[in-house]
């Protein structure tokens, strides 16, 4: 791991999330989580010259929205929510997919492999999207006569949910993985010596799987914040979407600032108030180019190290010279009497 840690990819893409993560934590701590207003923009006279919502200057890097909030704290207050979910959905999700796929690779009933990829298969041509918006609207959409379920309620079923979406293509994964390596030499032996399954799991599989392990990990993440966000365009917003169903409402509003429902409630604006959309696409460019940064860092670091070619070439180059410096005399040969 002191490889990983050492590459300047992983290096760059970790202080990324940890610096926004930081920065969403100390907005919280030390500013209470407080969203400035600026909803007039007044000359050196005082006239006012323009109003909410406006684009990004100075003093508001993001722009305000048509209230005057300022987008930048916007976008801060719902980091942590974000990488919060995301963390613990990826989470949950990566460990019912270790578990189904190792137990599916030492599963040896015949037709067993073929019967699970196939019921698996369409999760590879259906996008998770749209799985995901079909199982989590009727409990995340807000109806006339409100909420089912409490706002805990919702962020459990809507992280257990996308958990479970996202395990059976990495299972499948993981079990290719694990096939590979009960393939090996080694693994025979330890059979023919009659080692038990979780044995050889313990001592023979686990250390060779876990350098993919943590390479997989961050693809998990990654597809995480990239259904997160299509839900967010779909107006499925995490925790819930509150509707208003009076004649003169808001459109559909997130319960919390986080990032796919800013991207869900101002992406229609993209045309004509581009900032407000730009933050928090911004926002889920720049993390997922982060994670996956890390993940070329990983990789790159779990590598096995290249021989130096300069330590190859060496000795032979020292051979060479030291045949064309020596010279052939009278006195290395020997005269042989004929018999």
């Amino acid at each position: 791991m002191s490889r990983v840690i050492r590459q300047p990819l992983f290096i760059l893409g970790f202080l990324t999330i940890f610096l926004i993560t930081l920065a969403s934590i100390i907005h919280a701590t030390h500013f209470d989580s407080a969203i400035p207003q600026t909803e007039w923009l007044k000359d050196s006279e005082g006239n006012m010259i323009a109003g909410a919502p406006l684009e990004p200057a100075k003093d508001y890097p993001f722009g305000t929205d048509k209230y005057g909030n300022h987008m930048l704290e916007k976008l801060l207050q719902g980091a942590k929510y974000t990488f919060g979910a995301t963390f613990l959905t990826s989470l949950l999700g990566f460990s019912l997919a270790f578990l189904s796929g190792t137990l599916l690779a030492f599963w040896k009933k015949p037709g067993s492999k073929a019967m699970v990829k196939g019921m698996s298969s369409s999760f590879y041509f259906v996008p998770l999207s749209i799985i995901a918006y079909n199982i989590l609207h009727p409990v995340l959409w807000e109806p006339p006569e409100g909420f089912a379920y409490s706002l805990t309620g919702r962020v459990i079923y809507e992280i257990i949910m996308l958990a479970v979406i996202l395990t059976p293509t990495t299972a499948l994964l993981i079990a290719d993985e694990t096939r590979e390596i009960l393939k090996k030499e080694f693994i025979e032996s330890a059979i023919t010596l009659g080692a038990s399954p979780f044995h050889i799991f313990k001592n023979h599989v686990l250390p060779h799987l876990q350098p993919r392990l943590f390479i997989i990990f961050p693809r998990i993440v990654v597809q995480v914040l990239l259904i997160i966000a299509h839900l967010g365009i779909f107006q499925i917003y995490f925790g819930g979407t509150s509707v208003c169903y009076d004649i003169f409402c808001d459109p559909p509003m997130p319960i919390a600032n986080e990032w796919s429902g800013l991207l869900g409630m101002y992406i229609k604006q993209i045309n004509y108030q581009w900032w407000l959309a730009i933050g928090p696409l911004a926002c889920f460019t720049i993390s997922i180019l982060a994670v996956n940064s890390m993940a070329a860092g990983i990789e790159k670091g779990l590598a096995p190290p290249k021989l130096s070619s300069k330590k190859i070439r060496s000795p032979r180059k020292k051979r060479s010279k030291s045949i064309q410096g020596y010279t052939v005399t009278p006195k290395d040969f020997k005269r042989v009497p004929n018999e």
